[in-house]
Order: C-alpha cells, then sequence, then structure tokens
C-alpha cells in the first residue's frame, strides 16, 4: 500500500471533497479520484459513498481515518529513529492563525530551514478554535494561535509572546481617548470567530462600550487599509503597526492603547503531551523566539 495513497486520502477527509484535495495538493481532481479507487481496490472496500456529489465518507472510510494516520505518524517516527543523535528530520505539521502567518512564522521557517534542512514544516492556516481542536484530535502535531481561557487537557503550550493591543484611527479623527475614539466613529471589526477578535469583544463587553460596527474583516492587512482611508476604527494587535514591517500606515493614522491596562493577547505553540513529534516543536519554538 502506498503512503502517498494514504496521504491523499487524509487530505480528501480534511478537505471534503475530491477537488478541494486536488487544489490543496496541486493534482488534477481526476488523479485525485484514481488514487482513491486504487486505494479502495488495495483494501477490498468501498471508503466513499458515490451516490452522493460530491462523494463523500462512509463509515468504513471515517474508521479508517484514526488508523492511516498513526500509519503515517509511525513512518515519521522511523525516519526519525534512524538519524544520529540530535539529527532533526521529518515532517511538522503546523496549524497557523492568519496574522502569525504574516508575521513572525517567515523568519522563523527561513531559520530552520537553513539549520535544519530535512525539517519539512507543513504549514495549513486556520482560526485559533478550530486548530486547537485539530491539534488535540490528532491531525496537526502543533498549531501556534491565540490563547484561549482553557486549554483542553491533552495539550501543553509555549508561550511565544504577548502582545498589547491598540486603537488606531484616521490622523484627522476627532477623539481624545481610545473611548471617544471607539464610541463616535464607525468601528471596523476584527472577526469575533478569530481568537483576537474575541478578545477584543469581551474587552469591549466588559467597558460597556457600545460602537457602531461598519464592518467585520478577516484580516490585519485590509483593516488597517480602512482605517487609513478614513473609514472608521478599529483594535488591532500591536505587531501590525511595526514600522520596519508596515512603515506606511503609521504616519497616516494614530495610534493609542486599547484600555487602561491595556488589553493583550498571548501567541501560543499548541502541541499534544504525548507528541512524538516534540523535538520538531521544540525547534520551531525556538526559531519562533529567536533562540534557534
Amino acid at each position: 500500500m502506498s503512503l502517498r495513497r494514504l496521504q491523499i486520502f487524509l487530505e480528501v477527509a480534511s478537505r471534503g471533497s475530491f477537488a478541494a484535495a486536488a487544489d490543496r495538493l496541486g493534482l488534477a481532481q481526476s488523479a485525485v479520484s484514481m488514487q482513491m479507487r486504487t486505494l479502495e481496490q488495495e483494501l477490498g472496500a468501498d471508503l466513499f459513498d458515490r451516490s452522493r456529489r460530491p462523494p463523500v465518507l462512509n463509515d468504513r472510510g471515517s474508521a479508517l481515518i484514526p488508523q492511516a494516520r498513526a500509519i503515517l505518524t509511525q513512518y515519521e517516527d522511523l525516519k526519525q529513529s534512524v538519524q544520529p543523535d540530535g539529527h532533526i528530520a521529518g515532517t511538522l505539521r503546523l496549524g497557523v492563525i492568519q496574522t502569525a502567518s504574516t508575521g513572525i512564522l517567515p523568519d522563523a521557517l527561513t531559520s530552520l530551514h537553513e539549520t535544519y534542512p530535512d525539517l519539512r514544516v507543513r504549514i495549513e492556516s486556520g482560526l485559533s478554535s478550530g486548530l486547537l481542536g485539530r491539534v488535540a484530535h490528532g491531525e496537526l502535531d502543533a498549531a501556534i494561535l491565540t490563547a484561549p481561557d482553557r486549554l483542553p487537557p491533552e495539550l501543553k503550550d509555549h508561550l511565544i509572546f504577548e502582545e498589547p493591543l491598540s486603537v488606531i484611527a484616521p490622523s484627522a479623527l476627532a477623539g481624545e481617548t481610545d473611548t471617544d475614539l471607539l464610541t463616535r466613529h464607525p468601528f471596523i471589526r476584527f472577526n469575533r470567530r478569530t481568537g483576537v477578535g474575541r478578545i477584543i469583544e469581551h474587552a469591549l463587553r466588559d467597558r460597556d462600550l457600545a460602537v457602531d460596527e461598519a464592518m467585520e474583516l478577516d484580516a490585519i492587512e485590509p483593516i488597517i487599509e480602512m482605517v487609513s482611508c478614513g473609514l472608521g476604527v478599529a483594535v488591532v494587535p500591536d505587531y501590525a503597526l511595526d514600522p520596519e514591517t508596515r512603515p506606511s500606515p503609521r504616519g497616516m493614522i494614530r495610534v493609542l492603547p486599547f484600555g487602561d491596562p491595556v488589553a493583550s493577547r498571548r501567541v501560543i505553540v499548541v502541541e499534544r503531551h504525548a507528541s512524538t513529534r516534540s523535538a520538531l516543536t521544540a525547534v520551531l519554538v525556538r526559531a519562533l523566539t529567536g533562540l534557534l
């Protein structure tokens, strides 16, 4: 049985369709379908209900997911076991929130590639809550996300950094305090389904601030752009205003601390306590914290 077919099978299971898996893997949909047919022939059982469009996993297919994942994990462990002591090699399946993928991650991946050329990091993006569940269920080895209020008991975390949140507004907008800005002008909200979006929402409720919501966006860059164009005010993580990475908006917007004391978020890496990829996660954490 081909390990590659099991990888494709898990991608189909994760993405929900042959077409989505094909897009993720850079394959033709017909190639994915053929690989799944071959896998079914090898196992002597149908794994998909093809009476539905698109085909979906049947009970046998769903039951295969944890076994397929275990086989691929054992294979990666086997490769690691024959490496010289201290040699880092293998694949780390890493989930990443959007705000980390455009912030700290690129430099960390560059450092990892230079230091550990046999380490492969496979990136999948998502929201903090979804990534947390995928790590807990073994679909991902680790994830970079905004720290939740409570961590599932099977997971452990490594603090990467803690950063304040800032209110941003067009330079010419009236208002002396963050309260003035937030309550007197249209509010451009960071998606409440994200980890940082929930922190912002809770802080607004705790302060009993009523905002005039103009729009709700999923990413930092369009939020800053909307504010820069004079369309409203917003609350964003402080990293988004780093003059080295985003020099242009600083001169076009005002920046005030969000609250007193200032509200903040913690960005962490989570992994399972019993993870067989702990050595790989450890070097990732060192790269993210600048200790590699």
